[in-house]
């Protein structure tokens, strides 16, 4: 029997115009996974089938297999078996990459180590102290919600804090750092994610890993798809073009210094509100029915206890300052650690980023904070941002020991890797966006 084999220029054609689960469904979609190329289009029930639904829209057209190994068992590569419809053109085929050869072999040296094995006392620890948070919090507000203001103010800290550290923790479980069996990672994803935080499963799943698939690559990663609030690249200046109102946009990217703080602020509302239209939308409909019960069920839950306790353990003005302090503190908080994580690092056009591996690519957008107990607490273990983007499901308590390998890794191969404070991190992040407000004024003056 003959195998077919593609060209890229045939496997790219595949992926042209195909943006959204419907039109991938539309025709042939074809991605490459270890010099093998798979149709996930149109027949295929691919993206209904995937755990990861529209994910796989991200890696269209490109070599998956790097995406492929960081967010699947060693199993799933026989499971794709139904959806091979021949090889890569030998022709093609890249010649073996060292850098990728020695990020194999350290993989394989973590699991000897058992660095990918975790310490459930440690993760126990985590979920007792991150919910005596949100105890602490609502003890508060039930003891002194209707006498004292003061107290109240604290609650809405402590309650920005419980939520900013559920959304560390359920981001480990949904990554499967903690257990081998993956209805396990998500049943407890569905606890600390949705009915802690009120942030949905599903759509944190198809946001974050689609960031974890295409990091800092314009206008395919999520997470800096931020216009016209804030522009993080000179490529995002291209949007005042696109979109409705642009003097809008020019107002927010010209004062976007300034503006960057109130607009993490309300960051965790639009996260939440993003949440639910996620489960109303198009992109709930790749959700199994037994899902989708799960997670609107879940959600409605987060808001019951939320809005009874508040509104029932303090006058309706404290109530709402409680709510104002909780909302906007976690905003902050959570968003403050997403910035520094990977802004003001390299934006990359889809061009550009195909002259890197993608484990190269993780290492350039990504940026180190400084460890240290308050920082590795506070971030999440995030501040180890490029070990956990080349290794996902590495359990946090296990990066530092990770780091100093691969950081000898880029050393030998001339690949940068950068680290500073989280001061400087802010520092770093603060400047991009002066120097963007600043380009922003002067294509307004030539426009």
């Amino acid at each position: 029997m003959t195998v077919k084999t593609f060209t890229w220029a045939e496997i790219e054609a595949s992926a042209a115009k195909k943006l959204s689960a419907h039109d991938v469904n539309k025709g042939l979609a074809l991605v490459v996974i270890h010099n093998k190329v798979y149709n996930i289009g149109a027949g295929t029930g691919f993206l209904a089938f995937h755990p990861g639904g529209a994910v796989a829209i991200s890696q269209l057209g490109k070599d998956a297999s790097g995406a492929f190994e960081v967010f699947h068992t060693e199993h799933a590569e026989a499971i794709m078996a139904d959806f091979y419809v021949g090889d890569l053109d030998p022709s093609e085929i890249q010649k073996p990459n060292d850098f990728k050869a020695d990020i194999d072999r350290l993989r394989e040296d973590f699991k000897k180590k058992g660095l990918f094995e975790s310490n459930k006392l440690y993760y126990l620890f985590k979920v007792v102290s991150t919910f005596a948070l949100g105890a602490s919090s609502l003890w508060l507000l039930w003891a002194f919600g209707k006498t004292l203001t003061s107290a109240v103010f604290l609650a809405g800290i402590l309650m920005a804090l419980f939520w900013q550290q559920s959304g560390w923790l359920a981001h480990d479980f949904l990554h499967h750092q903690v257990f081998k069996n993956r209805l396990y990672n998500d049943a407890v994803g569905y606890v600390v994610g949705n009915i802690w935080q009120g942030f949905s499963v599903a759509w944190w799943k198809d946001k974050h890993c689609t960031h974890h698939s295409v990091p800092n690559i314009h206008g395919e990663d999520p997470d800096i798809n931020t216009m016209p609030f804030l522009a993080w690249s000179e490529h995002a200046l291209e949007f005042f073009h696109d979109v409705k109102d642009a003097d809008l946009a020019r107002f927010f990217v010209a004062y976007q210094p300034t503006l960057f703080f109130p607009i993490l602020g309300v960051a965790r509302l639009s996260w939440c509100s993003s949440s639910i239209r996620f489960n109303l939308g198009e992109k709930s409909k790749l959700l199994s029915p037994t899902q989708l019960v799960v997670e609107k069920a879940t959600l409605a839950v987060h808001w019951a206890w939320l809005l009874t306790a508040a509104f029932t353990f303090a006058t309706p003005l404290r109530a709402l300052l409680f709510l104002f302090v909780a909302e906007c503190g976690c905003g902050l908080l959570l968003a403050f650690v997403f910035t520094v994580n990977h802004n003001a690092m390299p934006v990359y056009s889809t061009a550009e980023a195909k002259k890197f591996d993608f484990y190269e690519l993780q290492i350039r957008t990504g940026r180190d904070v400084l460890p240290g107990l308050f920082n590795d607490w506070f971030t999440g273990g995030l501040n180890y941002q490029i070990e956990h983007h080349l290794f996902p499901t590495l359990p946090r308590h296990s990066f530092d020991v990770a780091s100093g390998p691969i950081q000898e890794l880029c050393r030998k191969h001339g690949v940068p890797f950068h680290k500073t404070s989280l001061l400087g991190g802010l520092k770093e992040v603060l400047q991009r966006l002066d120097g963007l407000s600043k380009a922003a004024g002067s294509i307004g003056k030539r426009d």
